[in-house]
């Protein structure tokens, strides 16, 4: 693993990742065929090799399901063709930082505004007089 890519996945990025649903990857916590962990957050932990091994021995789970209609039938696509490939990890971990970019950045111009408005009403209360001398 790269410098670059995490070393832990939340179970979103871990499903974008297998190209699964996020329910496909807590199921597969919670009956124990996905090796995970909580974090100091209590939040969801998965490593990328255990995703892999996961990715590797239940082929099935990478199978998307759908359901017509029109009929009972269900078309599957292959299963997931290869481990998770390095720049795929790279892109996840990317990803994930814009989103916590985008969201500083809302917080820092919300944070701004609210500064902007204070001073503004510091400026017009300063254009009275306050002091009777």
């Amino acid at each position: 693993m790269s410098a670059h890519t995490p070393a832990h996945l939340s179970p979103a990025q871990a499903a974008q990742v297998a190209d699964v649903s996020r329910w496909t990857i807590m199921r597969a916590i919670k009956s124990a065929d996905l090796q995970a962990f909580r974090d100091n957050k209590n939040q969801w932990r998965i490593k990328a090799d255990d995703l892999n091994t996961w990715l590797s021995a239940h082929p099935a789970q990478c199978a998307h399901t759908v359901q017509r209609e029109d009929d009972a039938h269900h078309a599957h696509t292959p299963a997931h063709p290869n481990p998770i490939a390095q720049d795929t990890l790279e892109l996840v971990r990317v990803k994930a930082e814009l989103e916590a970019e985008k969201t500083l950045r809302a917080t820092v111009e919300s944070d701004r505004d609210h500064w902007r408005k204070i001073a503004q009403k510091l400026a017009e209360t300063r254009s009275r007089k306050w002091w009777f001398w």
